[in-house]
């Protein structure tokens, strides 16, 4: 079942309206966006961009803080990754012309210190470089779980 989204406007972040997910009929509340422009650039690059590219993988970056975006961002900048749209801390977008990441965690008051990512590339060894950098130099740990298709 997919889940409905709901969008606060009442309750506005960075100049737009925050969104959370929720299953029905149970109404079970599960992480969303901070805003509504980042769910729709999230879902646009993963639609568009990720989910199209030949290779794959999915995973998590951990750190000792929840800052783990301040931490990703330099990397992936040097590696010549765009930002498409500023995001706040629970959010980042990433692409280059072989390359795209994504990755979020669920907003909330006491952020956690891991982050699911999505990786799509031109092939195994640009995601591998990719990661491989983050890994060495940031002080985040790196998880793939699962690559598509998957690795020899």
């Amino acid at each position: 079942m997919m889940p409905h989204t709901f969008y606060d406007l009442d309750a506005p972040v960075r100049e737009d309206a925050s969104v959370f997910d929720a299953f029905t009929p149970e109404g079970e509340v599960h992480g969303g966006f901070e805003t509504f422009r980042e769910l729709l650039a999230f879902r646009a690059l993963w639609t568009f961009k990720v989910d199209k590219l030949p290779q794959q993988c999915e995973g998590s970056f951990a750190g000792e803080t929840p800052d783990i975006l301040p931490s990703l961002d330099p990397v992936l900048r040097r590696l010549g990754f765009r930002t498409p749209i500023p995001t706040g801390s629970f959010c980042g977008l990433y692409e280059r012309a072989d390359a795209v990441l994504i990755c979020k965690s669920t907003p909330r008051a006491d952020p956690a210190r891991v982050m699911g990512f999505f990786l799509g590339g031109s092939d195994a060894r640009t995601l591998r470089r990719a990661l491989g950098a983050v890994a060495t130099e940031s002080p985040l740990e790196v998880e793939v779980d699962e690559w598509t298709p998957a690795l020899p």
